[in-house]
């Protein structure tokens, strides 16, 4: 389910702009892995075989409730001389909403695989809240505070505890991590190749992450883990200069110099 708005707008002074905006809600019991199965969060067993929806039915792995893009370009103004003609200044900028991800228990998972059980166990929550990591106290700050904590969790990690009392009564993907912001700019200078009619050749930069925002991944999701609710590595962009998911550090600012032809 969702609802996408798209504005456009192009000046006389050379500016042009484009902004969207999405509000969507994607729910499954499995997302095959979705965006979260890089991080290792993501749930790809039941947690009752007998009843797919019981637990496992909620947010997808990739569910984006608030998405923004945008990009724009400037052709600055022809100056006097050479020098200051044909400039262009173009970027882009992409924000959304923090991923799903689910409260497991370590600790609980490994006795229960001794038993033949295949998927993890979702931890035990009291009440009905499901702190972001987008708050006050959540990563904004590099990841030093957690985003959540074990007092939220009756069974602290211990295995026994849970077992006694049930297996969860936590659904699928109710914990919501960072926000993602980024954005990119480029600079190219556009000159003229004589005697090849509208061919151009353009000379400039371009810069990834411009302003070295870090993204942060989805938390420490098993109560049993000493680390529990803390966020321990940044992410990259989809796609950058250094390929997709070949484990390059893309999330830091690059900057490439760039040649073009344009005919």
């Amino acid at each position: 389910n969702g609802l996408s708005v798209s504005f456009q707008h192009r000046f006389n002074a050379g500016l042009q702009f484009q902004v969207n905006y999405s509000y969507s809600h994607a729910l499954d019991e499995i997302s095959n892995g979705g965006f979260n199965g890089f991080g290792g969060q993501s749930v790809l067993s039941p947690v009752v075989d007998s009843n797919l929806k019981q637990f496992n039915y909620g947010n997808a792995d990739y569910d984006t409730r608030h998405y923004v893009s945008a990009n724009y370009v400037y052709e600055i103004p022809k100056g006097p001389t050479p020098v200051l003609k044909g400039w262009q200044l173009s970027g882009t900028l992409f924000a959304r909403s923090g991923l799903p991800y689910t409260v497991v228990n370590g600790a609980a998972t490994a006795e229960l695989g001794g038993l033949g059980y295949g998927g993890p166990a979702f931890a035990t929550i009291s009440g009905n809240s499901y702190p972001t990591c987008s708050g006050p106290s959540g990563t904004e700050d590099g990841g030093f505070n957690p985003c959540i904590n074990t007092g939220l969790f009756p069974d602290f990690g211990n295995a026994a505890n849970q077992l006694a009392t049930g297996i969860t009564n936590q659904r699928r993907n109710q914990f919501y991590g960072p926000h993602y912001f980024d954005t990119d700019m480029t600079i190219m200078k556009y000159t003229a190749i004589p005697r090849l009619e509208t061919a151009k050749i353009g000379v400039g930069a371009q810069f990834f992450n411009l302003f070295n925002h870090p993204n942060f991944a989805n938390p420490v999701n098993d109560i049993s883990n000493s680390l529990f609710g803390s966020v321990v590595s940044t992410v990259n962009p989809p796609t950058s200069i250094l390929g997709s998911f070949l484990g390059g550090d893309a999330s830091t600012r690059l900057v490439q110099l760039t040649v073009k032809i344009n005919f």
